[in-house]
């Protein structure tokens, strides 16, 4: 697969996604053929046709196979009411709904999936120059103890330690490293070009920690807490959209099947061309055919049919409408998970940056009394590696945010 290489805010990464998703180009196949199939089923749909019946007639012409002989025949045909074709031409408009829902809701889990590949990536590139930071930390603080050692003022086990404390935090940094390949490389295959993160309407520097205080994500803050995030989430869900038209549409279908008088109305309009040999058989013979007609017919006997799809249609209403039911409550439940996790998101952040505050703050310290030529020597890689940290816990913390608020996001029906 050919890449090109583009700057992407995790809104740009999510719309490539969503266009570049398989999953989706499967479902939207699937909404085309539930369309196509609604419109091959819908007997309400007038038909014309033309046709010939080449034969000979001994006789006075008679129908063969459905025609009378005739040079040409034109024919239109049109159902106008019919209470079972009405039926099915609702059941078929159930069936798109079905499909549309099912692709808008796997269009919202790519969304959610490539948000959270695209904090992890924008987490481990923030990670990986934390681990530089220890591991450059580390080699100052061995080669010191190193030095000691030569001059008989450190011990064996001080440089072991060291040494194994250096090998410890670069074996952490070839585990970012391996941890950011395999998050970019899933980020790449699902925007179907590779993705550098860290693009500047994201509010962090890539490959470095946020400036304190500053919004993981650009935009408005989705936390409306209580009943304006449920409702948005109830207005927007695509499965209750779903629901609340299939079961309107089964109502519908109750109420027709309730009806006692249900005839069947259809015309039909034909002209025929004739052949001139008939004429010996009539008086008044014209070789211009043209009728017209309508039908109607009414059930009187169904041997239980109409008592059969009245149970059928209550069934399938009840069984909706207990799926639309428990949708609902899977969906409170769903904006309240979010939104509690967005509010320990928010505050974990909080905390996360005032660490980093106290670590800056710790490491400026450090230099300034290393500089004056006083505190111990290894202050400074210490607060070093103390800032490197901080740092983690605020890589960890925004890509909590920016996972967080996503999910509210998408739970509410709000676009990224």
């Amino acid at each position: 697969m050919l890449f090109l290489f583009a700057t992407m805010s995790m809104h740009d990464a999510v719309a490539s996604a969503v266009a570049h998703s398989p999953e989706l180009r499967a479902l939207q196949a699937q909404v085309d053929q539930a369309r196509a199939a609604a419109i091959m089923d819908d007997a309400f749909r007038p038909s014309a046709s033309i046709s010939a019946s080449p034969g000979y007639a001994s006789g006075l012409p008679t129908p063969v196979l459905g025609e009378v002989p005739a040079i040409a025949t034109v024919e239109a045909h049109k159902i106008f009411y019919d209470t079972s074709a009405k039926a099915q031409q609702l059941g078929a408009e159930a069936d798109v709904d079905a499909a549309q829902s099912r692709l808008a809701d796997q269009r919202r889990q790519v969304a959610q999936s490539t948000a959270e590949v695209y904090a992890r990536v924008e987490a481990d590139r923030m990670r990986i120059a934390d681990a530089q930071q220890r591991v450059s930390a580390y080699q100052t603080i061995s080669s010191r103890v190193e030095a000691l050692a030569k001059e008989g003022r450190a011990r064996d086990i001080d440089v072991n330690r060291a040494t194994l404390q250096g090998a410890s935090a670069q074996r952490a940094l070839l585990q970012a490293q391996s941890r950011l390949e395999l998050d970019q490389l899933r980020l790449d295959r699902m925007a179907g070009e590779h993705v550098e993160v860290g693009a500047p309407s994201d509010g962090a520097p890539a490959g470095g920690a946020p400036a304190v205080g500053a919004p993981a994500l650009a935009g408005p803050s989705p936390a409306e807490a209580g009943a304006p995030s449920l409702q948005r989430a109830l207005a927007n869900d695509p499965q209750l959209r779903s629901l609340d038209k299939r079961i309107a549409t089964l109502q519908d279908m109750l109420g027709s099947e309730r009806r006692l008088f249900k005839p069947t109305v259809a015309g039909q309009i034909q002209y025929s061309r004739l052949y001139d040999r008939y004429g010996r058989f009539y008086n008044n013979f014209k070789p211009d055919d043209f009728s017209a007609a309508a039908t109607i017919t009414l059930p009187v006997f169904t041997s239980g049919r109409r008592t059969a799809a009245l149970a059928r249609v209550n069934a399938q209403l009840q069984e909706l409408t207990a799926t639309r039911d428990a949708r609902r409550t899977e969906l409170e439940m769903s904006v309240r998970e979010a939104e509690t996790d967005y509010e320990q998101a928010v505050a974990e952040r909080d905390l996360a940056e005032r660490s980093l505050s106290v670590a800056q703050e710790g490491l400026r310290i450090a230099e300034q009394l290393s500089a004056e030529g006083r505190g111990e020597a290894n202050d400074v890689p210490l607060a070093q590696i103390a800032l490197a940290e901080a740092q983690d816990d605020v890589a960890d913390a925004t890509a909590h945010f920016a996972i967080a608020r996503a999910r509210l996001m998408i739970v509410r029906g709000d676009p990224i």
